[in-house]
């Protein structure tokens, strides 16, 4: 067997051995695509049965704190500012009418 023999034998072996890596890197390949399919599936599926009713849940809630806000404001608030506002105003006016407006300060 002289060196020419022995050089073809080397490159018919890494031929070879190129060849069974290629096909065993796309069968990983294609392995992990599959699982990465199959996890999405799992992942949608569970933001549909769980994430999903908790965002509803959870903008009920938002709506509800919304809506006991308004509530307050309207029956609370409201008149206490209309209240205090009459109040200032009866108080300027008799302070007018009795001449007992505030004194500049000099």
């Amino acid at each position: 067997m002289n060196l020419q023999d022995i050089r073809d034998i080397v490159i018919i072996v890494a031929g070879c051995l190129t060849a069974l890596v290629l096909i065993v890197t796309l069968v990983v390949l294609l392995v992990v695509g599959i699982a990465a399919r199959g996890l999405i599936g799992a992942m949608r599926g569970v933001l549909k049965t769980q994430v999903s009713p908790t965002l509803d849940s959870a903008k009920a809630v938002v709506d509800d704190i919304r809506g006991t806000t308004a509530f307050i404001a309207d029956t609370t608030v409201s008149p206490i500012v209309r209240l205090w506002g009459v109040v200032t105003a009866v108080r300027r006016g008799g302070m007018a009418l009795l001449g007992l407006g505030r004194r500049k300060r000099r």
